[in-house]
């Protein structure tokens, strides 16, 4: 039986597990000067620090969304060059590099592939792509990508919405570009032969599926986000491809501007709970998933939601900083931890040791030798809410596994 392993990049990415996504920036703040932004309480610094103090390991901004670059390229005119910020001479993503850098947060640039509308390129029309016109807008598309992995030093991420158009059917040769440049940036679907990719899990909710496989028989993600699709998020535990999900999510609610997704005056009521949070974070890094939430921008280069963010790391260490009991570096198919007297257990957390790929198939949770708990899919991380257990002892059990097993530790909290 052969078994999908993770690269070194793929495990490194896994072990960030909380990420930001700063897109659909607002076009307000480009085109006031602003040029007397304190940049302490507005701007990448902000942006950086907000997403720091929830615990996220990096962030990712938007590069190009829609056909406006928001650094000063040089293969189109439709840039932040053409805007009044900075009156002209702006390089957000430099901003937001030297941020990043400054914190210790990983950088990521979402590219939006399949969308511009400058060259009228739209994610719901059909395409001749070995065409003249999309020949031009491929070599566009190259340029672009060629500057954001060369002038702005190692990212951790490139982020394609819409996925990729494959090189042999007249896509843009991005492929190419991240084997001679960059070959361990992490693609979020990115070109199918790619080593380093990491797929849509099938929603915007910030939900993986309970069972969510890192392994997958999907050779082409390409999915836009705007048709749910259970089955990606799934994947297959014997498929060939190790592409690990990432769930993306608004910070906002879907009442808010865009479903959440875009800023707007008079919504920062409109933000999810701690709670909501903390359910989608169980649900999503808990089952295998890195979790990246999204940050809306203000006119004024703000992230008005900052007290959400920290409000919610606040809540993450609470739950997860201290274990009541933990067993590390586990390879018998059964261990059990001792619960103190005066402790109740409300979450089980394995981590499977996957650098051999994910083996485990099955396991149980036992609470003074009853069954209260089983499933299929560990991977990374698997987070299960117990409640508030009175039990002396809980008992970890693998019941099915693939050439063997080991995990990384079992730990109740």
């Amino acid at each position: 039986m052969t078994i999908a392993k993770p690269t070194k990049q793929q495990l490194m990415w896994h072990d960030l597990e909380l990420g930001v996504l700063i897109n659909n920036i607002s076009g307000d703040f480009f085109n006031e000067a602003r040029l007397d932004l304190d940049p302490e309480k507005a701007g990448p610094k902000q942006w950086v620090r907000a997403a720091k103090a929830m615990g996220a390991k990096y962030v990712v901004i938007q590069a190009n969304q829609t056909g406006t670059s928001t650094w000063p390229t040089k293969a189109d005119e439709y840039s932040i060059s053409a805007m009044k910020y900075k009156n002209g001479k702006g390089d957000l993503l430099r901003e937001f590099v030297d941020a990043c850098r400054e914190e210790g947060i990983l950088p990521g640039f979402y590219y939006h592939p399949t969308c511009n509308v400058y060259y009228n390129i739209d994610p719901g029309k059909t395409y001749d792509f070995k065409s003249e016109d999309y020949q031009k807008y491929a070599r566009i598309v190259e340029k672009h990508i060629e500057e954001l992995l060369t002038e702005y030093g190692d990212i951790l991420e490139l982020w394609f919405d819409g996925g990729c158009v494959p090189v042999e059917d007249g896509g843009p040769d991005i492929e190419g570009l991240i084997k001679k440049y960059q070959p361990g940036v992490m693609c979020f679907q990115g070109p199918k032969r790619h080593p380093n990719n990491v797929r849509w899990v099938g929603n915007e909710k910030g939900l993986a599926p309970e069972n969510c496989w890192a392994t997958t028989y999907a050779g082409d993600a390409r999915f836009d986000g705007t048709i749910p699709n259970e089955e990606a998020g799934v994947g297959d535990p014997d498929g060939i491809y190790y592409w690990p999900a990432e769930c993306d999510m608004p910070n906002r609610t879907p009442e808010a501007t865009a479903c959440g997704w875009n800023w707007a005056p008079g919504e920062t009521d409109k933000v999810f709970s701690t709670d909501h949070l903390i359910d989608c974070y169980i649900r999503s890094v808990g089952r295998n998933a890195n979790f990246l939430l999204g940050m809306t921008i203000s006119d004024k280069g703000i992230f008005e939601d900052e007290e959400q963010y920290r409000a919610f790391g606040e809540k993450i260490k609470e739950l997860f900083g201290n274990p009541i009991a933990i067993a590390e570096s586990v390879e018998s198919a059964e261990i059990e931890l001792d619960i103190p007297a005066d402790r109740t257990a409300k979450y089980l957390v394995v981590r499977e040791d996957i650098t051999e790929g994910q083996r485990v198939r099955a396991f149980s949770i036992l609470a003074d030798g009853k069954e209260i708990y089983s499933s299929n899919c560990i991977g990374h991380k698997r987070i299960v809410p117990l409640g508030d257990i009175k039990a002396e002892k809980i008992t970890f059990r693998v019941t099915e596994s693939a050439c063997g097993f080991a995990l990384r530790d079992v730990a109740v909290y």
